[in-house]
């Protein structure tokens, strides 16, 4: 099956600011699949945070719609997380995805660590059946950090005297099949 896909790639304000990237989309059994990455994951202090024991989730809400005359009627929407905590007992990193389904990883190097918390490969989107020929679609992703849960003493003081977390530009994409 053939489709044309229009991207329109957005440049962050700050050299070094979170974006999605590499956005792919394949069609395999009946399924339109959705590929990206996240590139700046851990700016600024951040990744001293990680390493320190705070854990970091991350969030990615990804949205497709059905553009329309006067507005576009949401197809889908899914929000996946990611969270990263660093046991320093155990020294290694530990990984947990809730969405498509549950899963905890322990990596001992943060980047490798890194790539599994910020590529995304092969995301079931939605079922070609609901996308009709001939009609322009649009596919949103945005990325999102915070602190996670944390049973460090003082974490508290971690959430005041620090600025925690970012929020990417949404990536946004036209495509028609």
């Amino acid at each position: 099956m053939f489709f044309f896909c229009l991207v329109s790639d957005s440049i962050a304000s700050e050299p070094n600011a979170p974006e999605i990237s590499d956005v792919s989309l394949t069609i395999n059994g009946g399924h339109l699949f959705l590929s990206f990455r996240l590139i700046n994951g851990m700016p600024g202090k951040m990744e001293e945070l990680v390493k320190s024991g705070v854990p970091v989730r991350y969030i990615f809400n990804v949205t497709i719609k059905k553009k329309g005359l006067l507005w576009d009627d949401e197809l889908k929407s899914m929000e996946l997380r990611r969270t990263i905590r660093f046991d320093n007992l155990r020294n290694r990193y530990f990984l947990h995805f809730d969405y498509p389904s549950t899963k905890l990883i322990s990596i001992e190097k943060l980047k490798r660590a890194k790539k599994f918390l910020f590529n995304v490969q092969d995301l079931k989107l939605i079922s070609m059946k609901r996308l009709e020929k001939g009609e322009k679609y649009t596919i949103e992703i945005k990325a999102r950090s915070e602190k996670g849960e944390s049973s460090l003493p003082f974490s508290r003081l971690v959430k005041m005297f620090t600025s925690f977390g970012f929020s990417s530009k949404t990536y946004e994409f036209e495509f028609t099949l």
